[in-house]
């Protein structure tokens, strides 16, 4: 008589942890390689991007006594020629506590002058002032005074009359 060949039955759920298990060893080796990551980015201080270190930094530091630019760039991670760059007008050897210095940020540029004429538009005559005295005094040619004042007559100027000197 011959036996019949021993089957085994699934057991209930084990199906169920063949397809979870591959899943669950994927999923803890993304948690490792994860902590690893940024365990290794706490300690490269260094080689962080100059973006990321701006983002962190104020746009300052206070000058400390016996603060050199060699301790700012050691504590703020901003190179020594960097900060020499932000600081133009700051003599690296002679640091004064109180001066604020720039971490990453150029000092906001001077408003540009309003553009002007060059002199005065006008000229106040004086008593005994004539075109010809007012052109020495100006640079301007006489012909050009006479142009650019059509109602004054040469002769006749007064004192408090006013000349265009510019259109």
């Amino acid at each position: 008589m011959q036996q019949a060949p021993l089957t085994r039955r699934p057991r209930p759920g084990r199906a169920f942890v063949r397809f979870l298990a591959p899943l669950v060893f994927v999923a803890i080796a993304a948690a490792v390689a994860l902590i690893v990551s940024s365990g290794l980015d706490h300690h490269a201080a260094p080689t962080r991007s100059r973006a990321t270190i701006e983002r962190r930094l104020p746009p300052y530091w206070t000058v400390r006594a016996g603060d050199t630019l060699g301790e700012i760039s050691a504590r703020t991670g901003v190179s020594i020629e960097s900060l020499e760059a932000y600081n133009p007008a700051v003599n690296p050897f002679a640091l004064t506590p109180g001066e604020r210095l720039n971490l990453w940020q150029h000092p906001p540029k001077p408003a540009a002058p309003k553009s002007k004429p060059l002199g005065p538009m006008f000229w106040l005559v004086k008593a005994g002032q004539s075109f010809g005295s007012i052109a020495a005094s100006t640079g301007i040619n006489i012909t050009k005074l006479e142009q650019l004042n059509p109602d004054l007559k040469p002769a006749s100027l007064q004192p408090g009359d006013r000349v265009r000197l510019h259109h």
